[in-house]
């Protein structure tokens, strides 16, 4: 007779037995053998699938024993006591420091480590759980996914966790306890990118977050919210929540991302306990200067997998959100530059610098190439800032840049073009020019003085006829 066929029989003949005090004394011996190094996990196997897979168990038996079983298995795993201990406790009869210590001992080691985990796995895929013991089974799959997470398995330890009955149970589960699950499964999702299922967690948990006041739960939530703001590349959320250094760089341009960095910028946290190529990156941006290649290379060393993800119209988000502000801090320095100039500073084509400048406030010369920024502030009176930068090909004079209408912007045009023509037929282009302004200006005058005369006149009609009328003249409007 082999050892699972003998210990089948053993079974067999303490189910048989008619008083149920015998049957708890006769399952616990025969738990405590089975717990004797060296442990046979396909007995141990078979001991707990007899009780999760039987439907006619006396409750009192099964919770009993079960109970003794669940605290062996889990005793000196590094499980949290919490989960075991107390109910699983009384369940076994108050006497659970002894199988505490028949655990310990007959898992320990590398070696019983993997036992123990064959056997849970090898309980829990028994196929359909009892319900009378989904209390016990939801301690074993809590010890599974442990198990799975000391080994890295984060998916493995997620999958684990929602097989958990939380709704529709034989148990009463509280808001509490729900909500601790998910946010463990949000968590575990996210640490292997599982970002979508993630998101389907995570709004169950949001269902539920007002029930607590517990601020390690409420943290884990706010973290949990931050890192899936920052996997969907919301990262001017993501960075009033989690890495705002980090995220707030890779947000888009505009006064969102603005007064995130400068209240970062205030942070002394920031310059003291951050690496030194950040605060660097992060003054940059706030102050817009020109973040040159080098640095975006040191800083996207730092960055996760999904912050380095390829966006719409090519490149990454990193190099995305450079590109706009290195546009931006042209024009803060330059009146215009041609694009040959600028896709230098954005190691892009010409083409390419065209297309990422059509979202700035600024007006493009076609025959020169050439892009003019509208909203350069004049801080600037040093002489020699004013010359061309770098030779990079920049074009620059002093004038006006704000506010511009189309008639200035002509005149701007025709003075850049008269500069590549004779000084004759500058002057007369420039007068020309004028002149149409002048009659242009004569027109909408005359135009604006002939309403003004006949709303003079209709109000003075009006009030003759309102005279008319009191005086008892009918008048008639038309």
């Amino acid at each position: 007779m082999d050892v699972d066929s003998d210990l089948s029989s053993q079974l067999a003949a303490i189910v048989s037995a008619p008083n149920q005090r015998d049957k708890i004394t006769s399952y616990q011996n025969l738990l405590a053998s089975l717990l004797a190094p060296p442990v046979s996990t396909p007995n141990l196997i078979t001991f707990g699938r007899h009780f999760t897979t039987s439907t006619s168990m006396a409750l009192v038996v099964g919770r009993r024993v079960l109970g003794a079983f669940v605290i062996a298995l889990c005793a000196g795993s590094g499980l949290d006591p919490k989960y075991y201990r107390g109910a699983e406790g009384e369940e076994a009869g108050g006497d659970e420091v002894r199988w505490e210590e028949l655990g310990t001992k007959g898992f320990e080691g590398e070696e019983g480590g993997e036992r123990r985990r064959e056997v849970v796995e090898g309980v829990l895929g028994g196929g359909g759980a009892a319900g009378w013991c989904d209390e016990q089974t939801t301690i074993l799959r809590r010890l599974e996914a442990h198990l799975l997470q000391k080994e890295d398995d984060w998916l493995g330890a997620a999958r684990a966790l929602m097989q958990i009955p939380l709704e529709g149970g034989s148990r009463m589960i509280s808001d509490q306890e729900k909500l601790a699950v998910y946010i463990q499964i949000v968590r575990l999702l996210l640490e292997c990118g599982e970002s979508g299922q993630a998101q389907t967690y995570f709004s169950r948990a949001s269902l539920l977050i007002h029930t607590t006041e517990d601020k390690e739960t409420k943290l884990s939530y706010r973290l949990c919210q931050a890192r899936l703001f920052d996997f969907s590349a919301r990262f001017n959320e993501a960075a009033q929540r989690k890495s705002a250094v980090t995220t707030s760089i890779l947000a888009p341009a505009g006064p969102q991302r603005s007064r995130v960095l400068a209240s970062l910028n205030r942070d002394e946290r920031v310059s003291s306990s951050l690496p030194a190529h950040l605060p660097t990156m992060l003054r940059k941006m706030l102050l817009e200067y020109i973040v040159r290649a080098e640095e975006v290379k040191e800083f996207e060393a730092g960055l996760e997998e999904h912050q380095r993800a390829k966006v719409e119209g090519g490149g990454t988000v990193l190099e995305r959100a450079v590109r706009e502000h290195n546009v931006g801090a042209c024009g803060k320095v330059y009146d215009n530059i041609s694009f040959e100039a600028l896709g230098a500073v954005l190691n892009l084509d010409a083409e390419g610098a065209e297309n990422t400048a059509r979202r700035l406030r600024a007006w493009i010369d076609q025959p020169l190439q050439l892009l003019h920024f509208e909203s350069r502030a004049h801080a600037d009176a040093d002489a020699d800032a004013q010359g061309t930068a770098g030779g990079l090909g920049v074009e620059r004079e002093e004038k006006e840049v704000q506010p511009v209408t189309w008639t200035e912007r002509w005149d701007e045009r025709i003075r850049a073009t008269s500069m590549k023509v004779g000084r004759g037929e500058a002057l007369w282009i420039a007068i020309m020019c004028r002149a149409f302004a002048r009659e242009d200006n004569r027109r909408a005058g005359m135009e604006g003085r002939a309403k003004v005369h006949k709303a003079a006149r209709d109000r003075k009609v009006a009030e003759r006829m309102e005279r008319l009328r009191g005086k008892g003249y009918r008048v008639d409007d038309g």
